[in-house]
């Protein structure tokens, strides 16, 4: 529940500051879109105390289909705001390449809410085309399936001594497209990045115990997005 709390707390905050700049409802807009996710790879070693001899491995989340609905607004001929909130339904693997090798897999939900800011560096609010840069901030989660957690837990299988759901603040840029279709409806696409601190679901980084089960990555994991959609015209 508090991980649910964080991204509810983050979406007041942010909207609030996106009021503050005098967006008009009558620019309202609603896009809905799908498109693919695809995450960097982090590499890790583990050694002593919980092994003398060092063990390679890798933590790789899984490219996904996502889906994504944004409420946006002008603020000026230039200048946008928008609420982004996405889903994606995929995994994360463990793999271990120093010998035995084997590897094990996460269903995974990955939530994401952020405020966007946009740019528009050409034309006006009722030009057909609108090329945007866009960039913002926001909360992702990353919530293990129970089956999969379950099974993360179990000796026979993935063995962790705890495996949960993660919560990370994150950052994004991009550019995109609109374009108009007619006064009620138009099409989006986007494409851009987002970096966020590793998930390690509830592992710590490193342990004195020999017996402890650690999960060694640090750092950030970025992801490259991209998505088409329509968009609905609310204002008008």
């Amino acid at each position: 529940m508090t991980r649910y709390a964080l991204l509810v707390g983050v979406f007041v905050f942010l909207s609030g500051s996106a009021l503050a700049q005098g967006l008009s409802v009558k620019s309202a807009e609603l896009s809905l879109s799908v498109g693919e996710t695809a995450f960097s790879k982090k590499t890790f070693t583990i050694g002593p105390p919980q092994s003398s001899t060092p063990i390679n491995g890798a933590m790789q989340l899984n490219t996904g289909k996502m889906y994504e609905a944004r409420v946006n607004f002008y603020n000026s001929s230039r200048i946008g705001s928008e609420v982004m909130y996405s889903y994606q339904y995929s995994g994360v693997d463990f793999t271990r390449s120093t010998a035995p090798a084997s590897s094990f897999s996460v269903p995974l939900q990955v939530h994401t809410l952020t405020l966007n800011l946009l740019y528009y560096p050409f034309g006006e609010t009722s030009s057909a085309w609108r090329p945007f840069i866009r960039f913002g901030g926001g909360a992702v989660i990353y919530r293990p399936s129970t089956g999969g957690q379950a099974a993360a837990k179990d000796p026979l299988q993935g063995n962790f001594d705890t495996f949960f759901e993660t919560s990370r603040g994150t950052g994004t840029f991009g550019a995109g497209v609109k374009r108009a279709l007619n006064k009620s409806i138009g099409f989006r696409a986007d494409a851009g990045t987002e970096f966020t601190k590793v998930p390690t679901f509830g592992l710590p980084e490193s342990s004195a115990s020999a017996n402890a089960t650690v999960l060694p990555v640090g750092g950030l994991v970025h992801s490259i997005r991209g998505s088409v959609g329509i968009i609905f015209y609310l204002g008008k």
